[in-house]
């Protein structure tokens, strides 16, 4: 257990511009870029916020269990930047110990290649997802207040209704509630980033995207050449999707053909968090996640075996 700390705290300490210094400036950026808007004015921010407030100052209750509700849309951006991250680390995870022969020392040290993979997969898949989910929390919490500074000027009071509603606090409860269901079905993806980065000897991202584009590529002209003119967009999903997308969060929406209308409020303005939780959960019983799972693991063994026959080659 201690050499699995250590190993995380080193991926951590060798990533930190990536892992803490990159959230920290994306949040810099977009909070900078959301208060522009109401530091230059009413006349150039009023159509969207503070240009509705007559109907805001018509039921202030429902403006805060609004905001209570939605503030978490604004971390959108924030994770959509963790999944470049991940994308990026898993495809340099293995690939740059054998680059700079860096692995030469750690190979001299007491831990095995199957310790030192697990711990790479750990740091892309439960360590990146919960710091920027954090920024993330941090970020929208922010945003919320400026929005509601902005709505006060205007004499339109929600502080009152936006910290007596209990959405504002459960609303990151069900964030982080999602990590395990994000986790699984981004593990493929993980796993085969992982895996061409430890046997490729030049040009990853080629290799990493690459692949599965040409085996789309080629089952289409396939499928043509056979004059079977299928429908080739569930395949693309199987295999650009699983082995690239699945990263994304949210991505098992598209996986499962999850109607958007599913995560609606009941008065059909906005998201309802915690549809979102169950519904993501009860994709827990899906036969392609565990597929996906099984396929994961097969590739974390794979990228095991191939560090250690590399390494001896």
């Amino acid at each position: 257990m201690k050499t699995m700390i250590s190993l995380l705290k080193r991926e951590f300490w060798e990533h930190k511009g990536m892992f803490l210094w990159t959230p920290l400036c994306v949040a810099t950026v977009i909070i900078f870029v959301f208060i522009l808007p109401f530091l230059r004015g009413h006349a150039l921010f009023g159509a969207r916020i503070l240009g509705r407030v007559a109907t805001f100052k018509e039921d202030v209750p429902r403006v805060g269990d609004l905001l209570a509700s939605m503030y978490l849309l604004f971390s959108g951006p924030m994770l959509v930047v963790m999944a470049i991250i991940i994308f990026f680390y898993c495809l340099g995870a293995l690939f740059d110990d054998r680059r700079d022969r860096s692995i030469l020392f750690w190979k001299s040290l007491p831990v095995s290649d199957f310790q030192t993979v697990l711990s790479k997969l750990i740091t892309a898949s439960l360590t990146v997802p919960v710091i920027f989910i954090l920024c993330a929390i941090a970020m929208s919490f922010l945003m919320l207040m400026i929005v509601s500074i902005a709505l006060t000027t205007q004499d339109v009071y929600v502080f009152q209704d936006l910290f007596l509603n209990g959405k504002l606090y459960l609303a990151p409860l069900q964030l982080f509630a999602t990590l395990p269901v994000y986790i699984l079905w981004a593990l493929p993806s993980i796993g085969w980033l992982m895996l061409v980065s430890s046997w490729a000897q030049s040009r990853v991202f080629l290799w990493a995207v690459g692949i599965p584009l040409l085996l789309v590529f080629l089952v289409g002209m396939l499928d043509l050449l056979l004059g079977q003119n299928g429908d080739m967009k569930w395949f693309s999903n199987l295999i650009v999707g699983r082995a690239l997308g699945g990263i994304l969060p949210g991505a098992w929406i598209e996986f499962e053909h999850v109607p958007l209308a599913s995560f609606a409020r009941p008065s059909g303005t906005g998201v309802d968090f915690s549809k979102v939780l169950s519904v993501s959960w009860q994709t827990m019983l899906s036969l392609q996640l565990w597929l996906g799972v099984v396929a994961a693991a097969g590739m974390f063994y794979l990228t095991v075996r191939l560090r250690r026959w590399r390494e001896a080659a």
